[in-house]
C-alpha cells in the first residue's frame, strides 16, 4: 500500500474526534439526537480547521445502518463507503470548478431522485463561494425547498463572497482557528503511535507554524519527520521551519531590559550570521515583546500564552519589576522598524540602528509618583532651609535663600537694573496722605479684629473653639525676624516676611501680595492686593505659626486686622513692586537702545525704527533676537 500523509491517516472518523470545534460537534449531535436536522448547513474558518470533515463526519452519521446517530458506527457498509468516497448517495462537489449554471442545473436534475441505499442524498459543496451570481440565483428554489430526502452542506473560507438570498437560507457553523496548545496535544497523540521522539517545545514550534490550522500543522510534522527521521531535535525543526533560534530572541529582549545596546548587535550579528532573515526575527521579536507584556500584567495567568513552562518563567524572570507600558512603547517601536526592515535593501543597518532608539526608551512615571517625589523634595528642602521661592516655582529660577543680613537697606534683586526696594524697608512702602480711598474691612467673622493671645493667632473671638491652623506646620523654629527701634511699620513687616519667603508656595498670598497699613502699638493692620489674597492670606496671618514673629517685629501687639485695600491708594505689593520695577527696568533699557549710537546709526542707514525691547524671557531660542524693528513709512 502507497504512504499515506499523516493529515488524511489521522482525519477524525466522529465529531469527538474533531478537535477546538466544540460548539459546531455538540450543536450537530444534538440536532441529531432531537431529529432537528436542517436541509441546509453552512461551514465556515480558516482552512484546515475540520470543515469538510465535519460535513463527511455529518454525512456518516445520518446515513448509518444505525442511525441517524450522533456516533456513526464507523464499521457498516456505508459508513465505509462514505469513508472511502465511493457512496453514491453523498455526493462532494468542488465549487472552485464546478461554478457554472450548468452544473447547478445538474445539480437540480439529480436533486429529484432518491438516495438507492441511504437515508438521504447529502450534496457537499467545497469553497461554494466560488459559485457564479447566476450559479447562486439558479440554486434559490432548490435550497429554499430542496426534497426530504436532500441534504446541502456548504464549506467555504469566504463567507463574505456568498449572497445574502443564499445565506438566509442555511444554517452556519464558524469553524475557529485551533488554539496552539490543543494542536500540540494532537500532534503528540500522533508522535507517540508513530513512535516519533520529539520534544514538546519542537511540536509547539509545528503548531505555531501551522497558524491554528490541524491539517498545515499535521502536514509540517510529516516534513519534519522525512527531515530528522523518528527522533527529532528542537535545532532541526527550527532549521526546517525557517525560525529563529529562540536563544537570539531572548539575547535581545534581555539587552532591551538590562539596558545593555551592546547585547542587542551582539544578537543582531548572530542572526546575521547564522542566515536568518532580519525580517523573520523582528516579526518572531514583536511576538515575544507581547508575551512579555502580557506576563508583566498577569505573572499568573498563562491562558494567553503558548509558550513552554521553562519560556514562560524566563520571561517571568526578565519582565519581574517592569511595567506594561514599557512593553508596549518597546513593541511600537519595533513595529515601525519591522515595516521598515521589509522595505529596506541592508535591514540589518535599520535594526541596528533602531537600537539606538530602542536603548534610550525607558519607564514612565506617573503623576501622582512624579508629585509624590517632588513634594518630598519640597519637605526636604525645607528642612535645609533651602526651599526654592514662588517665583521659582511658577517658571522663573529659583533665588536664593536670604542671606543673613542686617537692618540696612539690601541690594537690588539679581535681573534688574532698578531695583525694587528692599526686603526690610522697601517692599511695603507706607500708605500715600492723599489716598482718599479707605480701607474696606470685610465683616464678620472674616474681618472682625482678632486679638492676638499671648498662647496662639486665632481667627474667632475669645471663648470661641480653635480651628485647625490654617498655616502649614513647620519642622523646625523659623528665625526671628532682624527689626531694629528705628525701623517704621513697614520695614518690621518686610523682615516678618523675609523669613517666609523660604518656606515656599504655602506662603506665597502672605509674601507676595499683602502689605501693612498701619501699627498703632497694640493694633496691626494688613492690607490685601484681592478678596482672593485677602481670604487665604488671613488664614496664614492668624496662624500659631507667625506668634513669635509678630511678637519680636511688633512690641506689644494685641489685636490684626485684615482689610481689601481698594485702588488707587493701596500700598504696592512684593508682586507689583516687582512688576513695578521690572517696567521701569525695561524702560530704561529702551531709552539705553536708543541713545546707542552704534543702533542709531544702523537704524538710519536702514530706515528703520525701534517699536519693542523684547524682555529676555520671551526670545524664542529658535529665533533669538534682541528687539523687533520695522521700516518707518
Amino acid at each position: 500500500m502507497s504512504y499515506l500523509a499523516i493529515a488524511r491517516k489521522w482525519r477524525p472518523l466522529s465529531f469527538d474526534d474533531i478537535v477546538g470545534q466544540r460548539h459546531v460537534t455538540r450543536t450537530l449531535q444534538n440536532a441529531i439526537k432531537l431529529g432537528r436536522i436542517h436541509h441546509a448547513f453552512l461551514f465556515t474558518g480558516p482552512r484546515g480547521v475540520g470543515k469538510t470533515t465535519a460535513a463527511r463526519v455529518l454525512a456518516r452519521a445520518l446515513c448509518c445502518e444505525q442511525g441517524p446517530t450522533a456516533e456513526p458506527c464507523g464499521t457498516c457498509a456505508l459508513c465505509g463507503a462514505i469513508l472511502a468516497g465511493a457512496a453514491p448517495d453523498v455526493i462532494e462537489i468542488d465549487g472552485a470548478s464546478n461554478n457554472s449554471v450548468d452544473d447547478v442545473r445538474e445539480l437540480r436534475e439529480g436533486v429529484r431522485y432518491l438516495p438507492s441505499q441511504a437515508r438521504y442524498r447529502i450534496y457537499i459543496i467545497d469553497e461554494v463561494h466560488m459559485l457564479t451570481k447566476p450559479a447562486f440565483n439558479a440554486l434559490l428554489k432548490t435550497l429554499e425547498e430542496p426534497p426530504a430526502h436532500v441534504i446541502f452542506v456548504f464549506a467555504t473560507t469566504e463567507p463574505q463572497k456568498i449572497p445574502e438570498t443564499i445565506l438566509s437560507r442555511v444554517q452556519r457553523f464558524d469553524f475557529k482557528r485551533i488554539p496552539g496548545g490543543q494542536v500540540a496535544e494532537r500532534l503528540r497523540a500522533i508522535c507517540d503511535v508513530e513512535g516519533v521522539k520529539v520534544s514538546d517545545h519542537a511540536l509547539r514550534l509545528v503548531a505555531r507554524a501551522g497558524g491554528g490550522s490541524m491539517r498545515d500543522s499535521q502536514s509540517l510534522l510529516d516534513q519534519v519527520i522525512s527531515f530528522s527521521g523518528m527522533t527529532i531535535d528542537d535545532p532541526q525543526v527550527s532549521d526546517l521551519l525557517g525560525l529563529v533560534d529562540r536563544t537570539l530572541l531572548y539575547e535581545m529582549l534581555a539587552g532591551l531590559v538590562r539596558g545593555e545596546p551592546s547585547r542587542c548587535l551582539d544578537a543582531i550579528a548572530n542572526v546575521h550570521e547564522h542566515g536568518f532573515e532580519i525580517e523573520q526575527f523582528t516579526a518572531e521579536l514583536l511576538e515575544l515583546l507581547r508575551n512579555a507584556a502580557l506576563v508583566a500584567m498577569a505573572p499568573e495567568d498563562r491562558r494567553h500564552l503558548d509558550l513552554s513552562v521553562d519560556e514562560i518563567e524566563r520571561l517571568q524572570d526578565l519582565a519581574r519589576g517592569l511595567p506594561p507600558d514599557l512593553f508596549a512603547r518597546w513593541f511600537d517601536a519595533l513595529l515601525e522598524v519591522h515595516d521598515r526592515v521589509a522595505r529596506a535593501a541592508r535591514p540589518r543597518l535599520v535594526l541596528e540602528m533602531a537600537v539606538a532608539r530602542l536603548a534610550t526608551v525607558r519607564p514612565m512615571h506617573g503623576m501622582d509618583r512624579i508629585m509624590a517625589r517632588l513634594e518630598d523634595l519640597d519637605r526636604r528642602l525645607r528642612h535645609a532651609g533651602a526651599t526654592p521661592s514662588p517665583g521659582g516655582r511658577r517658571g522663573g529660577p529659583p533665588p536664593a535663600p536670604p542671606a543673613d543680613r542686617g537692618p540696612g537697606p539690601a541690594g537690588p534683586p539679581p535681573g534688574f537694573s532698578d531695583a525694587a526696594p528692599s526686603r526690610t524697608q522697601a517692599s511695603a512702602p507706607a500708605l500715600s496722605p492723599a489716598s482718599t480711598t479707605p480701607p474696606v474691612a470685610r465683616t464678620a467673622p472674616l474681618a472682625s479684629a482678632v486679638p492676638l493671645q499671648p498662647a496662639s493667632v486665632v481667627t474667632r473671638p475669645l471663648g470661641a473653639p480653635v480651628p485647625a491652623a490654617a498655616a502649614p506646620a513647620t519642622q523646625e523654629p523659623l528665625p526671628l525676624p532682624r527689626v531694629n527701634p528705628e525701623h517704621d511699620a513697614q520695614a518690621r513687616y518686610a523682615a516678618v516676611l523675609d523669613v517666609l519667603e523660604p518656606l515656599g508656595m504655602s506662603w506665597y498670598d502672605l509674601v507676595e501680595h499683602s502689605a501693612v497699613l498701619s501699627w498703632s502699638g497694640e493694633e496691626l493692620r494688613v492690607a490685601f492686593s484681592s478678596d482672593s489674597r485677602l481670604e487665604s492670606g488671613r488664614g496664614l496671618l492668624y496662624s500659631a505659626v507667625l506668634r513669635p514673629l509678630l511678637e519680636r517685629a511688633f512690641p506689644g501687639l494685641r489685636r490684626i486686622e485684615t482689610v481689601l485695600r481698594e485702588p488707587p491708594g493701596r500700598p504696592a505689593t512684593r508682586h507689583e513692586a516687582r512688576k513695578d520695577s521690572r517696567a521701569r527696568a525695561l524702560a530704561r533699557l529702551r531709552l539705553d537702545v536708543e541713545q546707542d549710537a552704534a543702533v542709531r546709526a544702523l537704524c538710519g542707514s536702514l530706515g528703520f525704527t525701534i517699536t519693542e525691547i523684547v524682555p529676555p524671557e520671551r526670545i524664542p531660542t529658535e529665533e533669538p533676537h534682541d528687539m523687533d524693528m520695522e521700516a518707518s513709512p
